[in-house]
């Protein structure tokens, strides 16, 4: 076993390592400036020879003139998307350095520069409130990496929803054993993705995709035959205007092209309000795709993700590539000018909505799976990130025969020069009773043992040195809250809360509960009794958890129900007039108490 010597060595090689990455790409995105420098002189000499040296050449002859302004209209244009992808690499090296810079913040206890993921927040929810899942200072806010709105919501899913399954958890475990090795294909992805940042619109739109019903492929051969046919003659008829052909026949066919694409504008402007401004976007996942294809994986989920992108004659990098030109050049049509001018020449409408209708026919049912195969990679890399930055974690072992079984377990939020683990063996009982004085650490375990439970469901490292468990759902109260709108008193709102509880237990599923000072909203008395009646209720549903206290005389319970409660509990010392926690686990029922003291301290109370 490693010393903690060894894995402080292995942090600060971390950091040492993101350090040297962000120092890679400041060089690499210092040599994209300088290129960029020279492309942008490049263009202004070109730009100016393309107006001096056709007229200079026309002196000699005029079809040199034509020839050179031509060819330098070419290499202008060469040039403005040389200048346009150096602008991007440089864009995706910003982002690189931003996110190793980001790492370095994160292993030095400051995430705060990453989405928390606030909107996720649910009270309602089983137990992500109560564990501290989203918001500010969250562990999703701890462990997001994603690029895309809906890998975001992927991984939002996955900690909400963990699987039960030991098979699936077990193949969630080899993918992000994998993926967290892959540093830099993490990164890139990260970096790709960050390029444009999608808005809901977006994703909406390309739901819609599913969904859509073409308006031009279906219509009868005469169309079809008009939008082939006015082009070509249009073009035909300016040509016979050299032998004769009177002007008046081009610009006739042009205004019947204008009036033909006028006639369906209504109909193209529904398609243009669906499909406008998404070849970014589209692009975007194109190159996530790439990413994905061009990597070598080995665990079957992984590798079965990859021949899906890529069981079609091309590439789903290439399909999506193509539908992002198709729209790119759909939306050409926005300029005053350009758009009468393109629809009059070429009925640039109806060739590419005909394109785009028949991508959408071929690919539609196709796409919602590319797409959620990147939103899953998306939230793993995330997973695997926080896998990787943690070599002291261990992937726990899912055995249906163990409850909970854990070595040096700690909250991997805390700092792991404060953290302090414990042991804790849920074998030998059902349930177990905490107590313990006030901030001795009794609620920081419950979060302890609920979000490592969360993380070893979801296929992560959890924080300990060694771990074995029961997959199953999981419900935690504490953090109940009355209701000033419901009209629901804090009393009510926890019973409520208890009810569901119950409520799930008789359907027979396995539930993990995990409680925080139940009852608190009512007299002493009547706390013990009806906290006596619950866990005996709850023993006879067969339910298995935790629940912490500063009621003793629940401790009653581990002797009447001959172990299958058992009391473990947090102490506090008061030396020389100092208390002291050590925050470790004790057997049996707490001895000591600093409510009075802290109290008179604080000079709350006054002692005679």
């Amino acid at each position: 076993m490693e010393s903690i010597a060894d894995f402080e060595s292995e942090y600060k090689q971390l950091t040492l390592q993101y350090e040297k990455l962000a120092q890679t790409y400041k060089k690499q995105s210092k040599l994209i400036s300088l290129k960029m420098i020279q492309s942008g002189w490049m263009r202004v000499l070109v730009f100016i020879l393309l107006f001096a040296a056709p007229i200079y050449l026309s002196a000699f002859h005029i079809w040199l003139a034509i020839t050179s302004f031509l060819g330098l209209c070419m290499i202008f244009f060469v040039l403005v998307k040389r200048f346009n992808q150096l602008k991007k690499k440089k864009n995706e090296l910003l982002s690189l350095i931003s996110l190793n810079q980001q790492e370095i913040q994160a292993q030095s206890g400051d995430w705060s520069s990453f989405c928390s993921g606030e909107q996720f927040i649910n009270p309602h929810h089983h137990y992500s409130h109560d564990l501290d899942l989203f918001g500010p200072g969250s562990f999703f806010q701890y462990i997001n990496r994603t690029t895309t709105l809906k890998g975001e919501e992927e991984l939002q899913s996955r900690l909400c929803s963990p699987s039960t399954d030991t098979a699936t958890i077990k193949e969630h475990q080899s993918v992000i054993k994998e993926l967290a090795e892959k540093l830099i294909f993490r990164q890139h992805f990260y970096a790709k993705g960050r390029l444009l940042n999608e808005t809901q619109e977006d994703v909406n739109k390309i739901i819609a995709f599913d969904t859509y019903h073409p308006l031009l492929i279906n219509k009868g051969k005469t169309f079809k035959l008009l939008v082939k046919l006015l082009p070509v003659l249009f073009f035909i008829s300016i040509g016979l205007t050299n032998i004769g052909l009177p002007s008046a026949v081009p610009v006739t066919l042009f205004l019947l092209n204008l009036s033909f694409t006028s006639y369906y504008s209504k109909n193209i402007s529904i398609i243009n309000e669906q499909f406008t401004s998404l070849n970014d976007i589209l692009n975007k996942f194109a190159l996530l795709i790439s990413l994905i294809n061009q990597e070598e994986f080995k665990s079957k989920s992984l590798l079965a993700n990859k021949e899906r992108l890529q069981n079609q004659s091309t590439s789903a990098s290439q399909e999506i590539s193509q539908l992002s030109s198709f729209m790119k050049h759909f939306d050409q049509r926005k300029g005053m000018l350009t758009g009468p001018i393109l629809n009059g020449f070429l009925l640039w409408d109806f060739i590419y909505v005909i394109k785009i209708e028949h991508w959408l026919n071929k690919h539609s049912s196709h796409i919602k799976e590319w797409l959620q195969i990147v939103y899953e990679t998306d939230a793993f890399n995330s997973m695997a990130g926080f896998v990787y930055n943690h070599p002291d974690f261990t992937f726990p072992n899912p055995d249906n025969k163990i409850i909970l079984k854990a070595s040096d377990m700690g909250h991997p939020l805390i700092n792991r020069q404060e953290r302090v683990c414990n042991n804790f063996d849920f074998n030998k009982s059902i349930f177990t009773l905490i107590t313990g004085a006030n901030m001795s650490g009794k609620s920081t375990f419950l979060r302890t043992v609920g979000l490592n439970m969360i993380l070893a469901r979801c296929g992560m490292s959890v924080c300990a040195t060694e771990m074995t468990f029961t997959p199953m759902q999981m419900i935690t109260n504490m953090r109940t809250t009355d209701s000033l709108m419901k009209h629901e008193s804090y009393f009510f709102a926890e019973l409520k809360r208890l009810k569901f509880i119950i409520e799930h237990l008789k359907k027979g599923i396995p539930i993990f509960i995990i409680l925080d000072e139940i009852l608190k909203g009512t007299n002493s008395k009547d706390k013990t009794y009806g906290s006596l009646e619950l866990i005996k209720n709850l023993l006879s549903l067969n339910a298995k958890g935790m629940i912490a206290t500063h009621d003793l005389e629940l401790g009653i319970l581990e002797k009447e129900t001959q172990g299958k409660i058992i009391n473990l509990c947090f102490e506090v010392e008061n030396i020389g007039n100092e208390l002291i926690f050590d925050y470790k686990l004790h057997k049996g029922i707490t001895q000591n108490h600093n409510a009075s003291f802290l109290m008179k301290q604080m000079g709350i109370i006054v002692t005679n």
